[in-house]
Parts: C-alpha cells; structure tokens; sequence
C-alpha cells in the first residue's frame, strides 16, 4: 500500500544539505570550521547556504569583513532548528555506531589533541578496543548537551557552568625558540634574549606574555617587537621555523624539547607556574559505562 501523500506547500522540508550547514555555521560562526565538521569544503558551505536563503527567501547569514554572522531572521530560524537538529545527530550516531563498538565523543582544541591526545591512540586501541572515538576539534566551548557531546578536554581553572570538571594536569608556561635562533642571537640573559629576538605572541590569549612577565619578575617585552599569530599551533611553529621566541604550554611543548627542536632558554629562570591547567569536563548527568572507561582512560594517560 502506497504511503498517503498529506504534503501541502506549508509543510514542505527545506534542503537538508543547507539545514546541515546553517546548523554547523550558526554553532561556530565560522565557515572553514563547519566545513570541517562536515567533511565538506568551505565552498560547498557558502553553495548550501546560498541554496537555502533562496529556497527560503529571506537572508540568514551577513559577512562583516571576512566573519560570519546570524541576521535576525537566522537567528530566529536557528533558535527553532537547533535542538532538533542536535536530536538529529544522536539518533544517527546511535544508529551508526556497531553494537561491538562503543561510540564517545569528545571535544579538544586542534593544539591539545596534535600534540597530547592522538600520541596516546594507540594505547586506547589496546586497552579498549571497542571504543570509538570521534573527536571534534576545536577551540569554540561546545555545549555538551545541545550538541551531543560526552565529554571535553578544556584549558581553564575548572569552572565551566553546568558542568562537572575533573583536574586532567597541571600546566607550566615557558618560552621556547629554535636552537639555531638562540645560537645566532647570541643572549647572555633573558632579559637580553627578548629584548633583541622577535616576540611570537598567541592572538587566542590576549597579554600571555605581560602575565608571564609579571609572574616572572621581569619587564614585558616591547610591543613593537611582538608578532601575534592566530593560534597557539602556530605560534610554535613559527618558533621551530626561526622566527623568534614564544610561550609553550608543558607538558605539551615536552615533545620537541625532548627531541631539540625547540629549546627553553635560560632555564632555570624561566618556569613559571599558572593558574590554569586541563580538564575533563562532562554534563551533570550520569556517564554511561562506555564514557566513564573513556573517562577513566584519560585520567589515567595523564598521571
């Protein structure tokens, strides 16, 4: 028996290729990062976008110089489409995930996961082979409960509202260069050092470098030496390049000191403790027992 067909021209379903987009730019504001969690290139983002204003006849997005922002008719349509958007991508990841393998998903900024997480991949794979693990990568702080997340890794001092916050590790502040820059420079102090190499600062953690001055006991550098990048990722990679001397994040910058690829000058001054670490951060509600054995994995990586 074919299935009644009830539709009139108010019930018909928008593209849902535009509705995916829409929904990815109105949680990021950021076309680049919605194509990213779609698989998608950002071209193909603007195309679906486009295709949905059309279809709908109203404007939802504006660019204001190269950003992205809900106009006030997207902002009304996002409101209505979020939650069952977010319904949406649970039903289908516990659709598609095998009964032998146990889906979690966590968030954690690009930095953290190149650099600590994917290292330990490995070790998960062989201690809890049926857990899969997708990873959403990001610095924007994600709402666990609207967007589906388990768990986040979060930078902070803990405190995240409606959230309980488990301490993951501790974190030291240090500068770091490339050894061949440090040769050429020739520095007999640290003062010396940052008064002649170049400052890379970390656009993300606006006056990084006045606090670890300060905590330091040392005069901040001069500004017209400093060179900001837009994130931390790449301001250590300026710094492994030669290009001068930034603040690393350990034990996340203990890879290429290990290996020389960076250095941390005048050591024995240069340690400073903050008041920041890392976390596991989980909703208030009860983990199931595949998240929890995630959850536990991760505490247990970082002792």
């Amino acid at each position: 028996m074919e299935p009644h067909d009830t539709s009139t021209a108010h019930d018909y379903f928008p593209p849902f290729g535009g509705l995916k987009a829409f929904y990815e730019v109105g949680l990021t504001g950021s076309a680049v990062e919605a194509a990213a969690r779609l698989k998608v290139t950002p071209s193909a983002i603007s195309h679906q976008l486009r295709a949905l204003e059309t279809e709908l006849g109203v404007r939802l997005i504006e660019n204001r110089k190269g950003k992205l922002f809900l106009t006030a008719d997207g902002k009304q349509f996002f409101s209505q489409i979020r939650d069952p958007m977010a319904t949406i991508v649970r039903a289908t990841d516990l659709v598609r995930s095998s009964p032998a393998r146990k889906r979690v998903t966590v968030t954690l900024t690009p930095s953290f996961a190149a650099e600590w997480f994917l290292h330990r991949i490995a070790d998960l794979e062989q201690t809890h082979s049926d857990i899969e693990v997708n990873m959403v990568t990001t610095t924007r702080v994600v709402d666990l409960n609207r967007e589906g997340v388990d768990l986040a890794i979060r930078r902070g001092a803990g405190q995240w509202s409606g959230t309980i916050a488990d301490p993951l590790m501790a974190e030291t502040i240090v500068p770091v260069i490339s050894p061949s820059l440090l040769s050429s420079l020739k520095a007999t102090s640290l003062e010396e050092l940052l008064s002649t190499a170049r400052i890379l600062g970390n656009s993300n953690v606006e006056g990084e470098w006045d606090r670890w001055c300060r905590s330091c006991g040392f005069t901040s550098p001069d500004l017209t030496q400093r060179y900001n990048l837009p994130t931390y990722e790449l301001s250590i990679q300026a710094a492994k390049d030669g290009l001068g001397v930034t603040l690393a994040r350990r034990p996340l910058a203990d890879p290429d000191l290990e290996t020389g690829r960076l250095v941390q000058p005048f050591s024995d001054v240069t340690t400073a403790r903050v008041e920041t670490g890392y976390y596991v951060v989980r909703s208030n509600e009860p983990m199931s027992s595949v998240v929890k054995r995630f959850h536990n994995w991760l505490l247990t990586q970082a002792e």
